[in-house]
Order: structure tokens, then sequence, then C-alpha cells
């Protein structure tokens, strides 16, 4: 699952899709699906992108959005606020690693999605830190 794709269309949602309920599902089945796959789900990511879907009934996707990013511990926006010491680092590869199933903006796994989104971040060497040791790991599981 981890591996580099080049060239490759991605069937899935676009961003203005992104706010529906059918995106969250299809979101949330994916990430099921990858850490699944990857061997390392557990019982805490049934809940994963929980709330989204209840709090898109009564406020417009970009505050869900932002709300989202600032208090799950699988964002790093949550870091940046709260500490990298609380950052979910499991949940957040699981989360990069599954998108390129259902967002057309984001045909990215998880190497791709840190070093193309993340590399002129200031905080970018804390993210290698984290990160690196759990991709070698996920990497060494997968060809076992």
């Amino acid at each position: 699952m981890i591996e580099r794709r080049h060239n490759t269309i991605t069937p899935g949602f676009t961003k203005d899709d992104r706010s529906t309920f059918k995106y969250w599902f299809a979101h949330w089945c994916a990430f099921q699906m990858t850490a699944l796959n990857l061997g390392v789900w557990r019982f805490k990511y049934l809940f994963h992108d929980w709330e989204k879907p209840w709090m898109r009934l009564f406020l417009p996707y970009s505050k869900v959005q932002k709300w989202h990013r600032e208090h799950r511990r699988h964002h790093t926006n949550y870091g940046e606020i709260h500490g990298w010491d609380k950052v979910d680092w499991d949940e957040m590869l699981i989360d990069w690693e599954c998108c390129h199933y259902t967002k057309q903006a984001q045909p990215l796994n998880a190497p791709e999605t840190l070093v193309e989104l993340f590399s002129e971040r200031s905080y970018y060497h804390i993210m290698q830190q984290q990160i690196l040791p759990r991709l070698i790991k996920l990497i060494s599981h997968e060809n076992c």
C-alpha cells in the first residue's frame, strides 16, 4: 500500500464534495480499510472524524473543518496549538495513506504527503522525527 504512484488519475470526490455525508462515509471506510491492511487498526479508529457529519448539520463546512483540525489529535494544527507530544502520529499517517482513495485533489500516499505538503513548514523536522520511524515500521510490516 505504501508505494509511489506515478501519474495516476484518482477516482474520488472533489473539494466541493468533502462537506457531504457521502464523502465522510467513503473516507471513514477508506481509513478503516487502510488501518486494517497495514495491520495497525485499533478500536478507537471507529471514531475517526465522527463529529464531522453531525457538526455539518448546523455549521458551514469551513467552520467544521477548522474546528476538526484544531481539536483532533491527527492534525498538524492540533500539534501547533496543544503540543507535538500530544499528536496521534499513527492516525495521521493512516489518514494520509487513505487520502488517495477519496480525494481527487490529493492522490498522494503518506510519504508523498509528508514531503510535498509539509517540507516547507517550520515544524517539518519534528514531523520527520516522528513519522519516518513509523513509515519504516509500516513498510516492514507490509513486506512480511
